[in-house]
């Protein structure tokens, strides 16, 4: 028997010598010389070596160490069994000290874990007492995001503290889930309400005077306001119905009169548009008015007549009305448009102030240019009615738009 330092030969065949727990190891046979046996065996050693160095390289140049404490202890495991002659002994006390640096690094982490994972508790525990569902279930989910982000605490914590968080969590969205359901429930309720109030908006066709016709329509109006919360597409469906019943009690009522060859009491018509001119002010007084302008127009198409000059007058208001409410709503188009609902209330009323301004300012301008050049006009060809029009349209759009800008002014 020929002994080597790590290994030796006997009979023929290779061995590696024992080393710890381990005992000698048959590894191969001698096929040329004892010597060449020995010395390919002895530079295998150096691939064992290598995945030593290895791991410990990685493991120090990463700052998630723990993660390689699997890839250690397998090492610890199978690397006896490599086929190999060299110093063993070494390459496992130099893993030995690795899982110890591991498990004291890991430690650590658990202990900060435990530290992060106590204050994230305390914030569960606020943000689950709130009714707010909204902003809680945000304020929930954040804090879930950052729990499962944090590493694993010790095992003789981690019954008790991922239970606990478990626990909130379940009894929040359980809670949630209850509210919804006793809402969407509540919703369906209130729906009857929707469609009985339709079958009394109904009875408006019935109706023969413009006067108490639109007084209906306007009590209607403020009662349909007080139905109560839906979903929003559902409350869409029976406003269209809703407005499909007042545009057909309008129409019918204007045919019927036609038919009688009678409009209607003049006195009746000018309190019926007075009314509905009254109405459109209080709408109007809102900074985003919520109405269907072309709807608006319509309704006052099928009011009766009145004595001319008063007409013109009421005719008059009503465009100028109408034409805020188009205008504002033209406004908050573009707004949307250019936060994309990204900025605050003061950003929306500073960009809403700039908008008008802008607006005003190219409406000025158009209309001095139009006074610049009337002159060049030749009305001997029956266009000074025409051009008479065009200037009074002009004008009444700087109005507006200063009659809007002195509302925005007044609500900043």
């Amino acid at each position: 028997m020929e002994e080597k330092e790590y290994g030796f030969i006997k009979e023929g065949k290779v061995f590696r010598k024992a080393f710890l727990d381990y005992t000698d190891k048959e590894i191969g046979e001698v096929k040329e010389t004892e010597e060449a046996a020995m010395l390919y065996y002895k530079e295998r050693f150096a691939l064992a070596q290598a995945k030593v160095n290895e791991v410990e390289e990685k493991i120090n140049a990463t700052e998630n160490k723990g993660s390689y404490l699997m890839k250690v202890l397998h090492l610890k495991e199978t690397l006896h069994d490599f086929d190999a002659i060299g110093d063993f002994e070494f390459l496992y006390q130099k893993l030995n000290l690795l899982e110890e640096q591991l498990n004291s690094f890991i430690q650590q982490n658990r202990l900060k874990n435990l530290e992060i994972k106590t204050a994230l508790l305390a914030e569960l525990e606020e943000a689950v007492k709130s009714s707010e569902w909204k902003s809680a279930t945000a304020e929930v989910k954040e804090v879930q995001r950052r729990w499962i982000k944090t590493g694993a605490v010790d095992d003789a914590e981690k019954e008790r503290i991922e239970g606990t968080f478990k626990t909130l969590l379940d009894g929040f969205f359980e809670r949630r889930t209850a509210f919804y359901a006793d809402l969407e429930k509540m919703m369906k309720e209130k729906e009857a309400n929707y469609q009985d109030f339709l079958e009394e908006a109904k009875k408006i066709k019935e109706i023969e005077s413009y006067s108490v016709l639109v007084e209906k329509i306007r009590t209607l109006k403020e009662e349909w306001k007080d139905l109560g919360r839906i979903k929003a597409d559902v409350r869409t469906d029976f406003w269209n119905q809703f407005q499909t019943i007042i545009k057909g009690a309008l129409a019918k009522a204007k045919k019927e009169g036609k038919a009688k060859g009678n409009t209607g009491n003049k006195k009746e018509n000018l309190e019926s548009r007075s009314a509905f001119l009254k109405e459109l002010a209080v709408l109007n007084e809102s900074i985003t008015p919520k109405a269907n302008v072309k709807s608006l127009r319509e309704q006052w198409k099928n009011f009766g007549p009145v004595e001319k000059v008063e007409m013109e007058k009421l005719q008059a208001e009503f465009l100028f009305l109408t034409d805020q409410i188009a205008e504002k709503q033209f406004i908050e188009s573009l707004l949307h448009k250019k936060l994309k609902g990204k900025q605050n209330e003061a950003d929306k009323e500073r960009l809403r102030l700039k908008i008008i301004y802008d607006l005003l300012n190219r409406d000025k301008n158009e209309l001095s240019t139009f006074q610049e050049n009337l002159d060049k006009f030749n009305t001997s060809s029956g266009l000074d009615k025409l051009i008479g029009g065009k200037l009074e349209l002009q004008e009444r759009k700087v109005k507006v738009k200063e009659e809007i800008l002195r509302q925005f002014k007044a609500g900043a």
